[in-house]
């Protein structure tokens, strides 16, 4: 027994010492002989050394993978591959591939992904079904000379890279491609120990990184520090962008963003978990200054799409600069239009989802004669491609403005609706502007303001030539320039007494438009302008549709005057030529009774241009009396409101 168990202690003796002998030399000749019975396209060089026990690992002068069609994957020389056993078992689970190591004197990939995310790499363990590959995950990369072609059609990424770890361990990195349709290159330098792919659980600290990404009319810089590159984690550090558009820096991220004028930003980046950060934002854009904190969930969610979220603040924001998000930028297509029609980039916003608040100092409109809005906030609110503005209250020369806008993406064409409420707007402060020769504000008064309109279309000129819903606009405790009043009702002789005594305001007993668009057009259902010296009631429509207007102008004085003209004005034409002219019914009879007087007599002609006024009572805009003054003005026909039912929105 005892020479038994000698003997078979010595065996086992020798089979370790045999093990140890085999896992010291490298198992020579087992890599390339499980290689060539793996049969998924990897080669190796007969000398390869393989050691399974301690420290798992592959070393090899030459490893070659070759796609299904013989396609070449990838090639590396000096190659050294570190991993743990229970890594494999995760892998053979259905776990991404993790290498603690890969080490390359020499590396050249050719990575492909189709659009369901299949790839001609063998990431899946024999046997097992082919699913959309999983990027591997590789704690520690050292390439020393690296080269790679990119097709990835899940991140839309095409181009070429160049990557290296130098001799002190600093990482380098070029690549020129595509990103999302956008022409981009990108340079990036990394201290000792980045990652590209290594997992969570690594826990590898972050390392200093420097990157610059270019586009076409783009350029953003990173300088901070990061644990991984392409995974972004443990990201932090400053940004500054400098681009000709917002939308086309967020494109090739797939980010919707308005289009602006050039701009440039800075502020703190951060990424950690999926959810990208913008801290103490600052950015001028166009002639705009803004700021704000902005958060981006890109961690998969069945329930929703990317979500921007964060504040905007600052101010002033040019409404110019926001010009070109709604088309503004360009010229109409068509001659002799002024409402832009260039489409709108509607399909973008199902790409993502929103919820941004406002908070501005200061709205400018863009005309020095305007006063511009103080403070302004809102929400902006993006879900299911549907955006809406919510909450809108602003500040508007001592009064308030405050509405709501919904855009719906869904159906086609897009649906929109806008409903605005002003109150105690000062016209006076709003309406900043001296005419020459008329009283100090020549329009006075506390404007009340109510909109709620809807329509549908792809641009600005779809949209108002689609207009649907009432507008109704009041004047409350307002006056007139009396120069302006007489030359409304070409009252040549009180018009020039005025002139050669100086103008003053007549307090307005009332001011007031009510009105509806149908399909475009707006019609008053009444408008009027009275005050003591002469009543204006205006008449007609303005066609946004083909952005024509006929309007008809109508002054009754209510004093005497020697000489006057008394004939309607109408303004036609289209909205970029607008034409005024007197009605020439009513003139043409002036000057028939001119003429038939003056045959009496010559001094007698002057008596076909003497108006004795009207005995006029005075218009009120409240209540009955507004009902009443309207009914006087205008046939009953017209007072019928339309009978179409609203389509909701």
């Amino acid at each position: 027994m005892k020479v038994a168990a000698k003997a078979v202690g010595a065996a086992l003796l020798a089979c370790a010492a045999a093990v140890a002998a085999l896992e010291w030399a490298g198992w020579p000749g087992l890599a390339p002989w499980l290689a060539v019975r793996a049969g998924r396209g990897l080669e190796m060089d007969g000398g390869a050394r393989l050691h399974l026990l301690l420290a798992p690992r592959l070393e090899a002068a030459r490893l070659r993978v070759t796609g299904s069609q013989g396609e070449p994957l990838a090639d590396a020389q000096g190659l050294r591959l570190h991993w743990q056993w229970r890594d494999l078992w995760a892998w053979r689970g259905g776990a991404p591939l993790r290498l603690r190591r890969v080490q390359a004197d020499a590396l050249q990939l050719n990575w492909q992904r189709d659009a369901n995310g299949r790839t001609a790499w063998p990431v899946q363990p024999s046997g097992q079904r082919q699913e959309p590959a999983a990027l591997p995950r590789i704690d520690h990369l050292v390439i020393h000379h690296g080269t790679a072609h990119l097709d990835d059609a899940p991140l839309l990424l095409a181009g070429d890279a160049r990557f290296a770890t130098q001799a002190d361990g600093r990482w380098t990195a070029e690549l020129q491609g595509r990103l999302r349709g956008q022409q981009l290159a990108l340079k990036a330098e990394a201290g000792a120990g980045l990652a590209l792919l290594a997992p969570a659980e690594a826990g590898l600290p972050p390392v200093r990184l420097s990157a610059e990404l270019t586009q076409r009319n783009g350029r953003l810089s990173f300088d901070g520090s990061a644990a991984s590159l392409l995974d972004a984690r443990a990201l932090d550090g400053q940004l500054q962008v400098h681009g000709h558009s917002l939308a086309d820096l967020g494109r090739p991220f797939g980010i919707t963003l308005p289009n602006t004028p050039p701009l440039a930003l800075s502020g703190r980046l951060q990424h950690a978990a999926g959810v990208w950060q913008l801290g103490g934002a600052r950015a001028r854009v166009g002639r705009s200054q803004l700021g704000g904190d902005f958060a981006f969930d890109t961690r998969p969610n069945p329930a929703r799409r990317p979500l921007l979220s964060g504040l905007l603040r600052g101010g002033p924001l040019r409404l110019a600069d926001l010009g070109p998000a709604f088309g503004t930028d360009t010229p109409p297509s068509r001659p002799g239009r002024v409402l832009p029609d260039r489409p709108w980039d509607l399909p973008s916003l199902r790409m993502m989802d929103a919820r941004v608040a406002v908070a501005l100092s200061q709205l400018d409109l863009g005309s020095a004669r305007l006063a511009p809005l103080a403070p302004v906030n809102a929400s902006l609110v993006l879900e299911d491609g549907v955006l809406s503005l919510q909450g809108f209250n602003a500040g508007i020369a001592g009064g308030e403005a405050a509405g709501s806008a919904r855009l719906d993406t869904r159906p086609s064409p897009p649906r929109w609706r806008v409903t605005l409420d002003v109150r105690g707007m000062a016209v006076e402060q709003w309406l900043r502007f001296q005419p020459a020769g008329l009283a100090r504000d020549p329009l006075t008064g506390r404007l009340r303001a109510d909109l709620d309109v809807q329509g549908q279309g792809r641009s600005p000129a779809e949209l108002l030539g689609s207009l649907d819903g009432p507008l109704r606009l009041r004047l409350d405790r307002g006056s007139v320039s009396h120069l302006l009043t007489e030359a409304a009702g070409l009252d040549l002789a009180q018009g020039l007494g005025v002139l050669l005594r100086g103008d003053h305001r007549l307090a307005l007993n009332c001011a007031r438009l009510d009105g509806r668009f149908k399909a475009g057009v707006l019609r008053p259902r009444s408008a009027v302008i009275d005050n003591r010296d002469s009543r204006i009631d205006i008449d007609g429509r303005i066609d946004l549709a083909d952005e024509t207007l006929d309007l008809r102008v109508v002054a009754r004085p209510k004093d005497f005057s020697p000489l006057t003209l008394r004939a309607p004005l109408r303004v036609q034409g289209r909205l970029a030529e607008p034409r005024v002219a007197l009605e020439g019914r009513a003139l043409g009879g002036k000057a028939l009774a001119a003429i038939a007087l003056g045959a009496l007599t010559p001094p007698a002609a002057l008596l076909a241009f003497v108006d004795p006024g009207e005995t006029l009572p005075p218009v009120r805009c409240d209540g009955a009396a507004a009902a009443a003054a309207s009914a006087a003005s205008y046939p009953a026909a017209r007072q019928q409101p339309a009978s179409r039912p609203r389509a909701s929105s």
